[in-house]
This record gives structure tokens, C-alpha cells and sequence, in this order.
């Protein structure tokens, strides 16, 4: 039996009064036009975004992985910032990028804060390694920059050998940052950070009758797809410094600490816009956090939850033990806020139960297998209010009704 709702979002204030507008889109590395994956309409859906008539901000791609006969990007009115994570495993590196808007933003700093991993978008050859020397097998030992390269992965070098000795590979799991002042005001500065993180873990720990751990191999079962979905944080095995209940992120956490920090007043507001691998639309994005700022993080209005499902198109799994697994049953993939002067306005994207309907114009656009379906938000800067706003306002920013199916 299936049930329709329909779920009307609206702005917590007048969508026409937000003034950034971000997109968030993880393709996934399976976007490569084999298996009927369409990456050509996948590139359009992207570019859509970053014309020079176009009302977004902030766009974030995560593994973008065709070659470059099917391009992305628009060096003329979106600046970018790229990076890799490869280490250990150079066939695996995966890549992610932040692209800007010129005419609206100045680029203050990056992560990765070398030049060269600027106006570039790291995309793998025809043989599957990625182009630049400052990408593939220069990363297979670095899991964070150098002044010359373009390296960044989420996990500290411990955490990627305790997870194989725990039976759980972190993957590769790239992020990238900037810190960006508005033309005309430079006092008006936002911290926007992108990422993949890897699958929450849980320490499922078994006991034998007597009450003593059981070692079998170990006194331990560490499992994905339970932390975040089914069971809360007092189940999450945390990163190397607890700062996250996400196992693979300490390197992120550090990285975003410093990076988006300031001296005089803190932090500076962050716009965060990740696939996190979380699994329940009602696991708050700021629950994954344990350290200030990223433990304020918030969503649409200054709620924290509800998210949309998002991951991931898995048809291609549907088979025993998978079956029915099918579309966007986990609410991975999140855009969130934090300070006070920053405020999600609307978010558009994903469905409101898992499996349902998705949004009009933001479905699957490659076909591919794990695709993720994309997310857009629009944000109100109360300190841009009265100083500048975007040359278009967003037309489509209007109350909409997204039909939903709960099974």
C-alpha cells in the first residue's frame, strides 16, 4: 500500500529577500556514460548553474569524474577551487570543487591554498589518472596540502589504517574551502566549505553470557549504515579526536577550525555543503559535530533536521540482499549554516520520506548507479541586506508542492 502527501515548503521569510543562493551536486564517479549513465545531461544541468545570467552563488560538485570532452565549469563568471583525495590508493582518487561567482565574491584565501589548485576542476585522462602534477599519484601519501599541492582528504593518516584494521576502508574523501568577501563590502566575509565524508560507523560491542567482551576476532563489531539512520551518537564511533561522531573526519574538523577561524571575532560564518553519509532526514547535520562552530550548524529557518532524502539512485543494487532498496533512502547530502547572521530561507531538492517523489527539476540527471540526487538552498546574509543583492532575484523561489511517497 503507498501513500500520497503532498508537503508545501515555504521560505521562513520572503524567498525574494534571500541574497545567496548555493547549490550542492555529487554526481558520483559511476557518471562516466557507461551503463546508460548521461553525463552529457549531467555537465548541462551543472553549467545551467554557472552561466553568466545566473543567480547562483556557490556551487559544489563532488566526484566529477568524465573526462574532459564533456566539461564543467565557466572560467569567465565562476571562479573555482579544486582538490583530491588519493591516498594509499591512487586509482581511487576522487575529486571535488567549489565554484564561486565572480562578479559577486573576492576569493580571500583557499584550501587548498596554492594558486594552481585554483581555476581548475581535477578530472581524470583517458586512462583513469587524473591531469596536473599537483593531483593523482602525487596525493597516494598526503592526506592534507602542501604549499604546492592539491591534496585534502577528510581523515588523518591514523584513522585510515585504524579503519582497515577495523575492517571498514574510509574510501577517499576529498574536501575544499573559501573564504569569500562580497564585491563592495569587504567586511562581508562567509567561510563555504564542501566535502565527502565517509560512512558513519557503529561499535556494535558483543557480549558473551558472563558479560565479557567476546573475540571473535575482536571484542567489537563496527558496522556502517546504523549510525546517524537507526541508533543515535552514544553508538557512533568517533573521529581520532572526538571532535565529530563521524569516524574519518579529524582532518576536516582541524582543517575547517583554522581555516574559517578569525582572531577578533571567532569564526566566520560558515555555509557547509556536504555529502555526509548520514541516514535519517531527522539526524540534526549539527548532531554530527562536537565542537563549536560546526555543533551549531543549521537548516532551513534555523531548524535542525528534517533534511531531504537525497541518496542515492540504487536500482542498479537491487538484487538480494538489496532488494527494494532503490531511490534516495538516506538523507545524506546537506546544506547548512551557521552564525546568526546567516539563515536558510528555503531548501529545494531530495524527498520528504525515503523512496519518495523527487523534486521537479532537481531528480537524478546522470542515471548512474549511487548518483546523488542535487540540493539548492537559498540564504539570507542579514548583513547583506542593506548594503547589496543579487542582480537577478531567484524565479523559482516561490512556495512549491513536491508530492511525497511513504511506503
Amino acid at each position: 500500500m503507498r501513500l500520497t502527501t503532498t508537503v508545501i515548503t515555504t521560505c521562513a521569510s520572503s524567498c525574494l529577500g534571500s541574497n545567496i543562493e548555493t547549490l550542492w551536486y555529487k554526481p558520483h564517479y559511476q557518471c562516466n556514460g557507461d551503463a546508460g549513465s548521461t553525463p552529457t545531461e549531467a555537465a548541462a544541468f551543472i553549467n545551467s548553474h554557472l552561466r553568466s545570467d545566473s543567480t547562483a552563488d556557490f556551487v559544489g560538485i563532488g566526484e566529477w569524474e568524465m573526462t574532459d570532452d564533456v566539461p564543467i565549469g565557466n572560467p569567465i563568471s565562476y571562479g573555482s577551487i579544486g582538490s583530491v583525495c588519493g591516498y594509499a590508493s591512487t586509482p581511487y582518487t576522487s575529486p571535488i570543487v567549489l565554484f564561486y561567482r565572480r562578479d559577486r565574491w573576492n576569493l580571500e584565501k583557499s584550501y587548498p591554498p596554492s594558486s594552481s589548485c585554483r581555476d581548475t576542476v581535477p578530472i581524470p585522462n583517458v586512462n583513469g589518472s587524473f591531469v596536473g602534477p599537483l593531483f593523482g599519484a602525487t596525493c597516494v601519501d598526503k592526506v592534507v596540502p602542501g604549499s604546492e599541492t592539491c591534496c585534502s582528504c577528510t581523515f588523518s593518516v591514523h584513522e585510515y589504517n585504524a579503519g582497515n584494521s577495523m575492517g571498514q576502508n574510509t574510501g577517499q574523501r576529498p574536501w575544499t574551502a573559501g573564504l569569500f568577501s562580497l564585491k563592495h563590502s569587504a567586511d562581508v566575509k562567509v567561510c563555504v566549505v564542501t566535502a565527502l565524508f565517509p560512512h558513519p560507523l557503529s561499535n556494535q560491542t558483543l557480549w558473551d553470557l558472563n558479560g565479557m567482551g567476546t573475540s571473535n576476532p575482536r571484542p567489537y563489531s563496527i558496522m556502517q549504515y546504523i549510525c546517524t539512520s537507526i541508533l543515535g551518537q552514544e553508538n557512533c564511533v568517533p573521529n581520532e579526536n572526538e571532535s565529530s561522531f563521524v569516524f574519518g573526519t579529524h582532518a576536516f574538523v582541524d582543517g575547517v577550525l583554522e581555516f574559517c577561524g578569525d582572531h577578533t571575532s571567532g569564526h566566520f560564518p560558515i555555509i557547509f555543503m556536504a555529502d555526509t553519509n548520514a541516514g535519517a532526514g531527522d539526524f540534526f547535520t549539527s548532531a554530527l559535530f562536537n565542537v563549536s562552530p560546526l555543533n551549531g550548524l543549521h537548516g532551513v529557518g534555523g531548524l535542525k533536521g528534517f533534511e531531504p532524502y537525497t541518496c542515492c539512485n540504487d536500482t542498479s543494487t537491487m538484487t538480494a540482499p538489496f532488494i527494494g532498496r532503490g531511490y534516495n533512502r538516506y538523507a545524506s547530502d546537506r546544506i547548512a549554516v551557521s552564525k546568526a547572521a546567516l539563515t536558510i530561507d528555503k531548501l529545494e531538492g531530495g524527498s520528504t520520506a525515503p523512496g519518495g517523489s523527487l523534486q521537479e527539476g532537481l531528480g537524478y540527471k546522470c542515471h548512474s548507479a549511487e548518483e546523488h540526487a542535487p540540493i539548492r538552498a537559498y540564504i539570507t546574509d542579514a548583513r547583506i541586506s542593506n548594503i547589496a543583492s543579487p542582480t537577478q532575484k531567484p524565479s523559482n523561489a516561490k512556495s512549491s508542492k513536491r508530492k511525497s511517497h511513504l511506503r
